[in-house]
């Protein structure tokens, strides 16, 4: 291990009466906050986790009643996200939608048409995912947050005035762009203002809203559909009330005390701590800076040490390993069928001779929600792992069921009702799942590399979705293959290999600290015994 020792002070805030005072503290070299034992391996000197994180989750909730009210309303941001995905699913069946964007006599959008709007979108997701990240990192995460609303709002202006399908297609790039940024930044805000007890159930709440707004596209499409079955213009222009609730929010919301820190601004870091927690009689800022300032200077040793810095350092070392980690329950999603019960729900069960798909999609949105509601109160007692690996299995199988139903006559009454059935049950399972997702690709990287690695790590899961997105039109009801339902055969098999590896590899994660988990690491502790491991009692700081 190389001998490298440097200079530093970072300022610390007091805890004394006088908390507008700021103490020194002098690190005589990296050591002070990564330390070293008798035996020459690395420990932290300093904590790394603080005393309140040892408290229950609903004893969590009760303390940080505020903290849990700015992150629930950053999150309810995302129900535009919600909002136009499900849009973007139901509208392609809008008769007045198919009357203005598909040649003229056309009852079901070609499936080329569907597969163009659908791969750009993610495209857009993809290329918003990765280079928001520059800013969210220079800049920080409210900065990054009031640039990808730009983007949204953009989408917005070129859907109102869309008239051909060209239209439409930009107006789906920027919209995939402004979604990818939230998706890659919403969580990492969330998790970094978040306690430790409190970050699944938080991150997680970000999943909820997207769902309530998806059900409130379902139900916009499906009213209009009864009463004026030509006009799709009208939810459309209900986005305007919800980018202008956004912005609001992204206004008032603070900037996360650990961006500050890694910063140095240590006196607002302190301002923003004291701010949302002071009340309490018990909290001490220092030592909550002092362990976020712990963590930080303990990885940038690490990476000095193992020269690993440099813009791609996710992808050496450990960094790799974490990258994988943090991307691979969302590229799951992909493998196991997303396409085909969630963004093009609407799209399948019309196929499928269902007669009223958009009622369909307002049950698999309730089904969402209830599932969002189990995981939300489950995740951080439960744990991440068992909530993802399991349900995905479920999918599997219920995919899979898809498939042998499809070798028969769907489109009667009875079978009709299997192909619902074994959707709901598809989209219960993997909507969870997939929520956890957000929390492995925020809570796995190092504090400083996270919203680099979550950007990353979530585009990678929609380079995938970009191939799902024209294939999987195409599977359904393409010029050559027409699979239909079967279509659940191909994601069974897929899925199947995917849930294999994440029983291999995915972590247990809950209620870890963010040094907690980099000592995991760095120990090379296996990956399916994190849940049982106990940190050296030098890093307790207690």
């Amino acid at each position: 291990m190389a001998d490298y020792r440097e200079e530093r002070n970072s300022e610390v805030i007091d805890s004394s009466h006088d908390k507008s005072e700021v103490r020194k503290i002098e690190f005589s070299n990296v050591e002070a906050a990564v330390g070293h034992d008798a035996a020459g391996q690395e420990k932290h000197a300093a904590p790394i986790r603080y005393k309140s994180d040892d408290l229950s989750v609903w004893e969590g909730a009760k303390k940080y009643k505020l903290v849990t009210a700015v992150a629930m309303c950053a999150a309810f941001s995302s129900s535009l996200d919600g909002y136009q995905i499900s849009l973007n699913g139901g509208i392609v069946s809008n008769k007045g939608f198919i009357a203005q964007f598909a040649p003229p006599g056309t009852k079901i959008i070609e499936g080329k048409y569907i597969s163009a709007w659908g791969g750009i979108q993610s495209a857009g997701q993809t290329v918003g995912q990765i280079f928001l990240q520059f800013a969210t990192e220079a800049f920080g995460r409210k900065i990054a947050l009031l640039i990808l609303w730009g983007f949204l709002t953009a989408s917005i202006f070129a859907e109102t005035f869309a008239n051909n399908w060209r239209h439409w297609l930009v107006a789906k790039l920027l919209s995939g762009a402004g979604v990818g940024m939230l998706q890659a930044t919403l969580p990492v805000y969330l998790s970094e203002l978040a306690p430790t007890q409190l970050k699944g159930f938080l991150i997680n709440a970000y999943t909820f809203w997207f769902v309530l707004g998806q059900l409130a596209g379902s139900v916009s499409l499906n009213r209009l559909h009864t009463i004026a079955p030509m006009d799709f213009r009208t939810p459309i222009y209900t986005q305007w009330a919800m980018i202008g609730a956004m912005l609001a929010i992204f206004l008032v919301i603070p900037e996360t005390p650990w961006w500050l820190v890694s910063k140095g601004k240590f006196d607002k870091a302190r301002k923003v701590l004291l701010r949302y927690n002071g009340h309490m009689e018990d909290y001490n800022v220092e030592e909550v800076i002092s362990v976020m300032n712990t963590t930080i200077e303990g990885e940038r040793y690490i990476a000095k040490r193992d020269a690993q810095e440099g813009q791609f350092e996710i992808f050496r070392g450990r960094n790799l390993l974490r990258f994988i980690i943090a991307g691979w329950p969302k590229i799951t999603q992909q493998l196991v069928g997303l396409t085909v019960f969630n963004t093009y729900s609407t799209y399948f069960f019309q196929y499928a001779g269902n007669k009223n798909p958009f009622l369909v999609t307002v049950i698999l949105c309730s089904v969402q929600l209830l599932s969002m509601i189990l995981t939300a109160l489950l995740t951080d007692s439960v744990g991440r792992r068992p909530l993802t690996v399991y349900p995905y299995g479920v999918t599997v199988v219920s995919v899979l069921c898809l498939g042998i139903v499809g070798c028969f006559d769907y489109t009667s009454k009875a079978i009709s009702s299997l192909v619902v059935f074994f959707a709901c049950l598809a989209t219960f399972s993997t909507t969870g799942a997939s929520a956890i997702g957000y929390a492995y690709a925020a809570e796995v990287p190092q504090q400083r590399l996270r919203a680099r690695t979550a950007g990353w790590a979530l585009a990678s899961s929609n380079l995938i979705a970009i191939m799902f997105s024209f294939c999987t039109p195409l599977m359904i009801n393409g010029d050559t293959t027409r699979w239909g339902v079967r279509t659940g055969f191909f994601f069974a098999a897929s899925g199947s290999i995917a849930v294999v590896i994440s029983w291999f590899i995915l972590p247990e994660l809950a209620r870890r600290t963010p040094g907690e988990i980099d000592e995991m690491f760095e120990k090379k502790i296996n990956l399916r015994k994190f849940k049982n491991y106990v940190p050296s009692d030098s890093y307790r700081g207690e």
